[in-house]
């Protein structure tokens, strides 16, 4: 059974642009429950409030990643329509940010930042 958790834990869905925190957060709720008779609801509402912590950087660092894949894209296309370098290096900038500052990225996302990035490295 324990063993069952443990790869549940560690296997990650990589649907979006960020990690899931759902598995997370469901175990922070069963700690909750636990711990709810032992600290007369104190430890649940502390694991409870960890878990919306979570929820609430989860969402804002999807939004975030979203919202920057959007503009590189944007400037993708910028730069086909008018030939302006300044795009290629709003792509480079950013995908360069995004992979040292992002540590909850998928491969997804980190494959596409790579491929934007080969694509303003080709045409700088």
């Amino acid at each position: 059974m324990f063993e069952n958790v443990r790869t549940a834990l560690r296997k990650n869905n990589e649907e979006g642009y960020v990690f899931s925190a759902a598995k997370w957060v469901t175990l922070l709720m069963v700690v909750g429950i636990l711990l709810y008779q032992l600290t007369g609801g104190w430890g649940t509402l502390a694991c409870l409030s960890l878990a919306i912590a979570l929820l609430i950087g989860r969402f804002l660092l999807a939004r975030q990643a979203s919202g920057d894949f959007n503009d590189m894209h944007h400037a993708k296309k910028g730069y086909a329509q008018t030939k302006k370098k300044d795009y290629l290096r709003f792509i480079k900038a950013r995908g360069e940010q995004m992979l040292n500052d992002n540590k909850m990225l998928t491969k997804r996302a980190k494959t596409e930042i790579k491929e934007l990035l080969a694509y303003a490295d080709e045409r700088l």
